[in-house]
């Protein structure tokens, strides 16, 4: 993976957590927690870890594998990383990287994070429709999720 010299993409462990957590932590106005990365991993859920040469946790993707799809839970760069092309060589690698019987790539978007939309649209992805109140937003509002699905073959 050409990000950075020396970086490293690895299957997350179990002693990862932390780290995945204070990663979210950075990265979202929602973040997951160290219990739902390590629930995740005993899920048997993908956990990808991007790492630096250092040990710096840069980035994560957590994709969740259905018959013939996966499905896309989290991803997070840091910010101190972000506008480099880390979550397109992130995204692009893992998706290398998955079996051959995956027909698709699912996820869902927050529809004010336009830089995002615009990101997996540029991989490919399409805008499948909405979903109504789906995330958490500041004050108690909502905020609608756009569906997004990548065909792999």
């Amino acid at each position: 993976m050409s990000v950075a010299p020396g970086a490293e993409l690895r299957p997350a462990a179990e002693s990862d957590c932390a780290a995945l957590a204070a990663l979210a932590r950075s990265a979202h106005s929602h973040p997951w927690t160290e219990r739902q990365y390590l629930d995740s991993i005993h899920a048997g859920h993908q956990c990808w870890l991007l790492t630096m040469p250092d040990g710096t946790a840069v980035a994560c993707c957590v994709l969740m594998p259905l018959p013939d799809v996966f499905e896309v839970l989290d991803v997070a760069v840091s910010p101190q990383w972000r506008r480099r092309g880390i979550a397109r060589a992130l995204l692009k690698a893992i998706f290398e990287r998955l079996p051959g019987s995956a027909e698709t790539v699912l996820l869902e978007v927050r529809t004010g994070n336009t830089g995002a939309r615009a990101l997996y649209r540029s991989l490919g992805f399409r805008e499948d429709g909405l979903r109504r109140n789906y995330y958490p937003a500041a004050n108690g509002a909502r905020e609608d999720a756009v569906l997004m699905s990548l065909p792999l073959r």
